[in-house]
């Protein structure tokens, strides 16, 4: 019975903890947004942004890696499941948005876009992120709300230019929320109220 208690209240805790509507902070490219493969295959050297949201995409075009300027990409709400092992060949991307899809695993190729400033991952399907995160030198905002990752790997730490950090909607421990927020001294995390419920 307590169990079921338990089970419940965690539900229902997890249930308003998904993030609304809130203030994010903002970084934008300059440049044409491209909207349409079809038109960025036009003049693939002079694409620097691609938004292909809610495209129905079950993964990345590889028509994405014709284009040597992207600075920002967009895959949001599509049904992405996989992560190409090229990912990394985007060298010069500083945005990179995949937030809900249905991605479990993040690579370590993840590790190469060195000039990354803005990762958005949240509402996923991700338990954990690589030991190869802690490479992006540049990374200021990270978004993996309403994953089910608990842990962050040791590397999160020499992510010394991150300023702001959304794990909201993530079932933690009293425990696993005071350690999370100790490890991230200088960095605004928007975290939900612990949960101590049997986990």
């Amino acid at each position: 019975m307590r169990l079921t208690i338990a089970i419940f209240l965690c539900l229902g805790w997890m249930a308003f903890a998904v993030p609304q509507a809130f203030a994010q902070p903002d970084y934008e490219i300059s440049g044409t947004l491209y909207t349409s493969l079809k038109q960025a295959m036009a003049s693939p050297d002079s694409v620097t942004r691609l938004k292909l949201k809610r495209k129905g995409l079950t993964e990345i075009p590889p028509e994405v890696f014709n284009f040597p300027n992207l600075q920002e990409l967009d895959l949001g709400s599509n049904k992405i499941q996989n992560l190409p092992s090229n990912l990394g060949e985007l060298k010069n991307l500083k945005i990179l948005r995949l937030n809900r899809n249905k991605i479990n695993v993040v690579g370590k190729e993840i590790g190469n876009l060195s000039n990354l400033i803005y990762l958005d991952l949240g509402r996923n399907q991700i338990q954990a992120l690589p030991f190869e995160i802690g490479k992006l030198n540049n990374l200021e905002f990270l978004q993996i709300w309403g994953n089910e990752i608990t842990m962050l790997p040791e590397s999160i730490n020499e992510l010394t230019a991150l300023k702001w950090l959304d794990m909201r909607a993530i079932l933690l421990t009293e425990s696993e929320r005071e350690d999370l927020l100790e490890q991230l001294p200088q960095t605004e995390v928007l975290i939900s109220p612990g949960c101590n419920c049997g986990k």
